[in-house]
């Protein structure tokens, strides 16, 4: 484990550096979690209370480097739900506000969640939309409601995933639709071992400071969403990470060529049922009650 990064910031969680664990993987599903978690007490809280500098949070929302997933996701909603005209939607772990940017240029009614103080008060200012700073819970309980719920790189994030998948659920309306998007465990685990053999003194790690607890593949991602309670699950390819915006035939081209984006549109040719273990990312779509089948996409 590498939490140096917090040397300054909390001692005690600095603590846990250089610490060795086993991550285990269930042999019917495929989910993998550490074979123990941190007994410090808030150990996740105080770790995602990460004080970033303003640059930092400022480029995070202007770079547009994850706008390729956002515009995804949102068309994943549309598709789904059949709805022509955007609802109300919460975007579940908010960061920076950069998919409610997307989603209100779009016509929708959203709000966030964000733990961070610092991402969520610079999300909230950017957007001049409503980020709650409090848990799906607690939101739940406000009687609030959604039609659509987006969870990006979150899922794999929290310690109890399907408790939080049905919390969720409770917040989506009859016939609402949740897009859920997290790394695929197995094909990570297996890029970062080649990786460390090709690269010359590149280390395999899979977010060694913890900040991935949940490893999840298509069947374990499916299971979960089917034991909280979502119908129509589908589960496709997830849009490639960090992807810098297009600016002119050469930018176009460089992203087109980088392995992970040329893969992508490789893997989009696959049958549309066909799940392939080699995707480095998962996009999982759901409805809370069953919809019509020409709109389960």
């Amino acid at each position: 484990m590498d939490l140096s990064i917090y040397e300054s910031q909390d001692s005690e969680l600095a603590k846990y550096r250089d610490l060795t664990l086993q991550l285990q993987r269930c042999a019917q599903c495929g989910f993998g979690q550490p074979e123990a978690l941190p007994t410090l007490p808030r150990f996740f809280d105080r770790m995602y209370d990460q004080r970033w500098s303003d640059d930092w949070i400022h480029n995070e929302f202007v770079c547009g480097s994850k706008d390729v997933i956002f515009r995804r996701t949102l068309d994943s909603i549309k598709h789904r739900s059949g709805v022509a005209e955007p609802r109300r939607l919460l975007d579940v772990g908010a960061h920076v506000g950069r998919l409610l940017h997307i989603a209100k240029h779009r016509g929708w009614v959203c709000q966030g969640i964000e733990l961070n103080p610092k991402t969520r008060a610079y999300a909230e200012a950017a957007t001049k939309l409503r980020v709650h700073h409090i848990n799906a819970h607690a939101l739940a309980a406000t009687g609030a409601r959604y039609d659509a719920i987006t969870l990006i790189d979150v899922l794999e994030h929290i310690p109890d995933p399907v408790v939080v998948l049905k919390t969720l659920r409770t917040l989506l309306q009859d016939g609402g639709v949740l897009v859920v998007k997290v790394p695929n465990g197995r094909a990570q685990c297996a890029k970062e071992k080649w990786k460390s053999k090709l690269v010359k003194g590149y280390r395999a790690t899979l977010a060694d400071n913890l900040v991935h607890v949940n490893h999840f593949d298509p069947h374990s991602l499916e299971l979960a969403l089917r034991r909280a309670g979502f119908d129509q699950v589908r589960i496709r390819q997830g849009a490639p990470e960090e992807i810098p915006p297009v600016n002119g035939l050469r930018a176009l081209l460089r992203n087109r060529l980088r392995p992970s984006f040329l893969g992508f549109y490789l893997l989009e040719c696959l049958p549309s049922r066909w799940v392939s273990p080699l995707y480095l990312h998962l996009h999982a779509c759901a409805t809370k009650g069953g919809v019509p089948a020409n709109h389960a996409n």
